[in-house]
């Protein structure tokens, strides 16, 4: 029996988790740029990103079935109609 054999499936999890702080990082000094909207769609791309990062090894989904991965897919376009549906209502509707 291979001793690296039970190593060979798991991820570096310090090398991601490296990554995820610089993109922190370089999501914070964006916030400092003088063109506002550039620098929040390049924010929003880089929280996507570390959003993935994290759904894929931390919570491994990266390495279950495909219908676990549907599922969850299922449930976050659930939540986002549900998110798009609500807020014209909350930020256009006229209080009571």
């Amino acid at each position: 029996m291979n001793a690296g054999s039970d190593e060979a499936g798991h991820p570096n999890y310090v090398a991601i988790w490296g990554i995820l702080v610089s993109a922190l990082l370089v999501s914070l000094f964006l916030g400092y740029m003088d063109l506002p909207v550039v620098a929040m769609v390049l924010i929003f791309s880089i929280a996507i990103v570390k959003a993935w990062l994290v759904i894929a090894y931390y919570m491994h989904l990266k390495y279950e079935p495909f219908f676990v991965v549907t599922i969850m897919a299922t449930g976050l376009a659930c939540l986002y109609f549900l998110f798009f549906g609500l807020v014209p209502d909350i930020v256009f509707g006229t209080s009571r």
